[in-house]
């Protein structure tokens, strides 16, 4: 009788793979965002009423996320971008992507309850990775107070689009869409929150929904705690309400005031009218404080600012209301200036380095949620930002101190981090806004090697300009994780 013939046991494939990536150092990046478990409070906190078939709902709310911070402009740009590139997908823990359809129907099954719970997710993962956090309590401990700058922004849209109403839009007339409010931590440059209104919602009436977001968020729940903080805001919400309001809480303020008519009549107080330098459009500004102020619920100083007139005489005035008793006029006025160019710049970067008004869906619960993975990608560039900057920084200590120690002035591991430049590579970080940080260092192409899912080497193209310096801060990084970054040979 023929013996059978036993079935060999295929031996596990335990060769290293290696493909070709057009994120190779977003790839490299992937380990230190799971190690982190940035993501991981969206699988643990969402619960979209939708069947899982291949994937759960809250792996296709991460493919969002993932498509955004690779340069996705919008959902539909995952089929040629993300789920095209294997090795992105696997240095993330995923062998595949959902087509974009699939996606999409995802978004459209979100309801308010997973709007919140979305929220409470990316609270979790804001205690635990934002920059604000520590800012907030050094400032607790020295007793330094701490800017915020609160935004709206036009977001157009269909007109049958829910919530899509006419209201303020920039440059526009005549145009639906919904306005973005945004909360804002101008040294950190991360978002708070972000709150998604009907197009005809007005700042002032948008305001106290707006501090009850960043109290949320941020631990103000005390009133010690809110007088850590000075909220610095437009014309829009400076109704006697809200300053009221803010003044009742605890917050410091620097406020334009509301009433144009006001500002003309307070104006008319000012004994002594100084030169100030120029606003934004290069116009000659003179300002003076108000000796007879308006009375608010709080000890408050008035700022009066005149500008000439484009057409005819006379002078354009405004007010600003400020509870720091201290700062000078010139002070006073730069400081307030700089209020709009941080929230609009910030505004202005999300369009364009992430498309943020290029992601619109009809359903206003959809587009609800689409926003907060925007917020969340954008955080989360800053943070990648951060880490690159100070990996390089310390790294380049404990070089200092190695070379140092040793008898010889050399390092014992010559060659394990040897940057051109230490203070050159951070300035070119720091320097980057969102569009070119996703763009020049987020999407350089190269090969990565993994093996069991886990990235070991990327290998990046050498023909990007400024490469050196990128793989200094990339080597820097990743020493730690034992993963190994190199140049490609040409």
């Amino acid at each position: 009788m023929a013996k059978k013939k036993k079935k060999r046991k295929g031996k596990k494939n335990k060769k290293k793979i290696q493909a070709n990536s057009a994120h190779a150092s977003l790839c490299a990046l992937a380990p230190v965002i799971r190690d982190k478990k940035i993501l991981e409070p969206i699988h643990e906190k969402v619960q979209i009423p939708q069947k899982e078939v291949l994937y759960r709902p809250t792996d296709k709310l991460v493919f969002v996320v993932l498509g955004i911070v690779s340069g996705c402009e919008a959902v539909f740009d995952l089929n040629q971008s993300l789920r095209v590139d294997r090795p992105l997908l696997r240095a993330f823990g995923y062998e595949k992507c959902a087509d974009q359809s699939v996606i999409q129907a995802t978004l459209n099954a979100a309801t308010q309850e997973n709007i919140q719970e979305m929220e409470d997710a990316l609270k979790a993962i804001w205690a635990e990775n934002s920059l604000t956090v520590s800012l907030l309590e050094k400032a607790q401990k020295e007793g330094k107070i701490e800017t915020i700058d609160m935004d709206l922004s036009g977001m157009p849209a269909s007109k049958n689009a829910e919530e899509s109403e006419k209201g303020y839009f920039a440059g526009k007339r005549n145009i639906y869409g919904r306005q973005l409010g945004r909360i804002l931590v101008p040294e950190t440059q991360e978002i708070v929150a972000d709150c998604l209104y009907p197009g005809n919602r007005l700042s002032c009436k948008a305001f106290k929904d707006m501090v009850k977001k960043m109290e949320q968020q941020l631990p103000l729940s005390a009133k010690v705690q809110r007088r850590l903080i000075r909220l610095r805001l437009d014309g829009g919400f400076g109704t006697d309400a809200n300053i009221n309001y803010a003044l009742w809480r605890g917050y410091h303020l620097l406020v334009k005031m509301y009433s144009g008519n006001r500002a003309r009549v307070l104006a008319k107080s000012v004994q002594e009218w100084i030169d100030i330098t120029p606003g934004s459009n290069n116009t000659t500004r003179q300002a003076g404080w108000v000796s007879k102020p308006h009375r608010y619920g709080g000890k408050t100083r008035q700022l009066a600012i005149r500008m000439p007139r484009k057409k005819g005489a006379g002078y354009k005035y405004s007010v600003l209301v400020t509870t720091d008793m201290n700062a000078d006029i010139q002070t006073t006025a730069t400081d307030y200036d700089g209020r709009s160019g941080v929230p609009e710049s910030v505004f202005s970067q999300d369009n364009q380095g992430l498309g943020m008004r290029k992601r619109r869906k009809r359903s206003f619960v959809s587009q609800q949620m689409l926003t907060l993975l925007n917020q969340l990608a954008h955080n989360l560039i800053r943070w990648m930002k951060k880490w690159l900057m100070t990996a390089v920084e310390q790294s380049a200590v404990e070089q200092s101190v190695a070379e140092s120690s040793s008898s010889d002035g050399e390092s014992e591991h010559p060659g394990d981090f040897v940057p051109e430049d230490v203070d050159l590579v951070v300035k070119t970080l720091n320097d980057l806004g969102m569009k070119r940080f996703v763009r020049q260092i987020l999407s350089v192409s190269g090969r990565v090697v993994m093996s069991k899912g886990k990235v070991l080497q990327v290998i990046l193209n050498p023909l990007y300009p400024l490469i050196n310096r990128i793989r200094t801060a990339f080597v820097a990084l990743l020493k730690p994780y034992g993963i190994t970054v190199s140049l490609d040979e040409i």
